[in-house]
């Protein structure tokens, strides 16, 4: 273990700091997930035919923050013909030195006569937090308020 102190002014570039560095001094006071008593806090509603619209919200995840200060829509791709799935809306922490992004997105299930929600991706780089589950039946052309499962608060998505 080493000590380390900061922050310094540089004086002729000795003094550097990165990210992690910076968001490490968060450790203990923030914890991952949702501020529920900011904006909507992610929540996830109907807009029109197959879109939704996720409320403003702020989120701390992996030592990277989120903030949207309006409601995103998205467009869920269109229902199947004959079989029900789940669709997930997440937020993505993806912190590869191609991406260093988080997004809000769509990942679709597979469709079954027993959907359920996608596996979501949990690694060194890339990581999905479900903000809600959407049941898209076969053959609907809306979606409906009662076919969304906000997950925000839940262990999935603290």
């Amino acid at each position: 273990m080493s000590l380390t102190s900061g922050f310094y002014n540089s004086i002729g570039g000795d003094r550097t700091y990165n990210a992690t560095q910076i968001s490490s001094l968060f450790e203990g006071v923030i914890t991952d997930g949702v501020f529920m008593s900011i904006g909507n806090a992610f929540i996830v509603s109907p807009s029109s035919g197959m879109n939704i619209s996720i409320g403003t919200g702020r989120a701390w995840f992996n030592k990277t923050w989120t903030n949207s200060d309006s409601a995103i829509i998205l467009a869920i791709d269109p229902s199947e013909i004959v079989l029900n799935r789940i669709d997930t809306v997440v937020l993505e922490v993806n912190t590869t030195d191609e991406v260093r992004a988080n997004t809000i997105k769509i990942i679709k299930g597979s469709a079954s006569s027993s959907p359920v929600p996608p596996t979501l991706i949990e690694s060194e780089y890339i990581n999905q937090y479900p903000f809600a589950d959407i049941y898209i039946s076969s053959g609907v052309t809306s979606i409906v308020q009662g076919n969304i499962t906000n997950r925000v608060g839940t262990s999935d998505c603290p």
